[in-house]
């Protein structure tokens, strides 16, 4: 292509665009189009995309944008601006912008996806019954929040740091559902389950959900610590 022909475009979307996997998928459709350029989380509920390229590619680039976007997503404004193209190579994922902002919309938590169940019921999967698998679609998003924009270090997941295994799938290009991933973990890194009793001292227990289960069966009562807060656990017979 000369340069001559080539266009850029500076995009602005707005919504729930933070903790979805929409820069991965924004950095996946841009590699389909051969398009130059990055993106980016700004300080609010935004996300900045600068692309350059052949126009019709852009087109069909801004057509998938919204038309395939991740199934968490939504996206409530996009401004599109033709910009003077500054000859990129490449695309990437930037680091995040420290832009003020009085908006924010924070996305919410989100219930585990098909897959991600599938892998806890699979013996064969590295995540089998693990209870707090999850993925760029599924998974705590408001509840570890502890500041905007999303990114791992602003969350209560910075103090697990990422496997060799997890880790990889972090950096997969081709992994739709764990590339650039902010809360992804595993057995191995990631938080654990265990029991106390009542005067707050850890009980030994394999596996915690069972010895829990019978505790209830014997009628014992309950509190299981979730993302949010307290569930209050009992029989109610």
């Amino acid at each position: 292509m000369m340069l001559k022909d080539r266009v850029a475009l500076d995009i602005r979307v707005s919504g729930i665009v933070q903790g979805v996997g929409f820069r991965p998928f924004v950095h996946r459709l841009a590699s389909r189009y051969q398009l130059a350029g990055y993106v980016r989380n700004m300080g609010g509920s935004e996300v900045e995309i600068r692309v350059e390229g052949n126009y019709s590619l852009i087109s069909s680039f801004l057509k998938a944008l919204l038309d395939e976007k991740p199934p968490p997503a939504r996206l409530e404004e996009v401004l599109i601006k033709f910009t003077q193209a500054d000859n990129l190579e490449g695309f990437s994922i930037l680091p995040s912008a420290r832009e003020a902002e009085l908006y924010s919309m924070i996305p919410p938590d989100f219930s585990i996806c098909d897959h991600c169940l599938a892998e806890i019921y699979d013996p064969n999967d590295r995540h089998y019954r693990y209870a707090f698998n999850s993925c760029a679609w599924c998974g705590p998003r408001f509840s570890i929040m502890r500041g905007v924009p999303y990114d791992r270090e602003k969350t209560s997941m910075l103090e697990f740091k990422l496997c060799e295994d997890c880790e990889r799938e972090y950096k997969d290009r081709e992994n739709l559902r764990r590339f650039h991933a902010q809360g992804i973990s595993c057995p191995k890194c990631g938080p654990k389950l265990w029991m106390e009793d009542s005067y707050g001292e850890k009980i030994d227990s394999e596996d915690p959900i069972r010895d829990a289960a019978k505790l209830l069966d014997e009628g014992k009562i309950l509190a299981i610590r979730g993302l949010g807060g307290y569930h209050i656990a009992c029989l109610a017979t």
